[in-house]
């Protein structure tokens, strides 16, 4: 996979050469006339950048046969060619909105090609690289405060509970009752039971957050 690279289907690109390097995935299409406006016309995202750094993976993930969708560049691609059944596998990133590049939103890159083995070899091989990288958290404690942020705490460890999930990051999630709670709860926990961690999340306001930051 490193070095000369293989030709994969890219969802909304088309067919594109794809490249494993030490620090991620990078592609090029192999019809730019076709999807050099594709992934730039959606609002949410920035610019087709070519490439995956391994830093923004959080997934990786083999899918059943289906659909992947040709360039979005309707006005050139052939009706009868917009879609194609493949056998493929999802790379879910997290990126800058582009409308609003302060916030980080989940994306996924679709990969496809006609040989079953290509996509999980694929998939073992990306699985393998990120989970190589130092750092990556495994088990989490999470702090959900339910009054802060117009009592919209538990609704947003809602929406981004999934992303832990398919991750495979294990979360202990307290719910807090009343002021102080996350403090106590962290102080009257061991060191022994606290190095089982790799870090503290909050789903809280600003203020509750900075507070549980200074405690730790």
């Amino acid at each position: 996979m490193q070095g000369d690279g293989e030709v994969l289907f890219l969802g909304g690109v088309g067919e594109v050469t794809v490249t494993l390097g030490h620090d991620g995935l990078s592609f090029l299409p192999l019809h730019p006339e076709l999807g050099s406006s594709c992934l730039s016309s959606i609002g949410l995202l920035p610019k087709l950048e070519n490439k995956i750094k391994f830093s923004d993976v959080y997934a990786v993930e083999l899918l059943d046969e289906g659909p992947v969708c040709g360039p979005w560049n309707t006005r050139i691609v052939v009706q009868s060619k917009k879609n194609s059944e493949m056998h493929r596998f999802a790379v879910h990133v997290i990126t800058r909105s582009r409308k609003h590049p302060s916030q980080l939103v989940p994306y996924e890159y679709l990969f496809g090609h006609k040989d079953p083995e290509t996509c999980k070899s694929w998939v073992e091989h990306l699985s393998a690289c990120i989970n190589n990288e130092q750092d990556r958290p495994k088990n989490l404690m999470v702090f959900v405060h339910p009054l802060c942020g117009k009592g919209r705490g538990c609704k947003n460890w809602e929406m981004v509970a999934p992303l832990f999930d398919r991750a495979k990051v294990n979360t202990k999630v307290i719910i807090t009752e009343r002021a102080g709670h996350a403090y106590d709860t962290l102080a009257s926990i061991s060191d022994k039971e606290l190095k089982k961690f790799d870090g503290v999340v909050a789903v809280f306001g600003k203020c509750c957050i900075t507070t549980i930051s200074h405690d730790v």
